[in-house]
C-alpha cells in the first residue's frame, strides 16, 4: 500500500507542475502512474483467486458462479479505471458512456444468476 500512495502522491505533485508547463506531458505522466498503481494492486489478485478456487472446490455449481463474478470483477475495475482517465482528460461525457456500457454489460452477465436464484426461492415457497 505505501507504494501505491508513493506512486500517487509523486505522480500528483509532478502532474500538477507539469500542468502549467506541458500540459500533455502531465497527462502522459497521470496516464503512467496510473498503470503502475493498476498493476501494483492486480498483483494481489492471485491471493483471491486462491481463496475462490478453495471456496468453489467444494460445491460443483460454485465454480460456474465464481468464475462469473471474477468477470464482473474484471469488467468494474477495469471501466473504473478507463472513466477516471476520461475524467481527468476533460472527456466526462466518454467517462458516462463507458460506465453506462459497463452497466449494461453486467447486467446482461448476471440475468442467468438471477433467473438461478429465482428458481430457488420459487422451490421453496411449493
Amino acid at each position: 500500500m505505501t507504494a501505491v500512495i508513493g506512486i500517487s502522491l509523486s505522480a500528483l505533485i509532478l502532474a500538477v507542475f507539469l500542468k502549467e508547463h506541458n500540459k500533455t506531458a502531465s497527462v502522459g505522466l497521470t496516464l503512467a502512474a496510473c498503470f503502475l498503481i493498476f498493476f501494483k494492486a492486480a498483483s494481489g489478485l492471485g491471493d483471491v483467486f486462491a481463496s475462490l478456487r478453495e471456496v468453489s472446490a467444494g460445491v460443483e455449481a460454485a465454480g460456474a458462479y465464481a468464475g462469473l463474478m471474477l468477470k464482473v470483477l474484471g469488467i468494474v475495475l477495469i471501466t473504473q479505471f478507463i472513466s477516471d482517465i476520461c475524467r481527468d482528460s476533460g472527456e466526462n461525457a466518454l467517462a458516462g458512456q463507458t460506465e453506462t456500457a459497463a452497466k449494461i454489460i453486467v447486467i446482461s452477465m448476471i440475468l442467468p444468476l438471477f433467473d438461478s436464484v429465482i428458481n430457488i426461492i420459487s422451490g421453496f415457497l411449493k
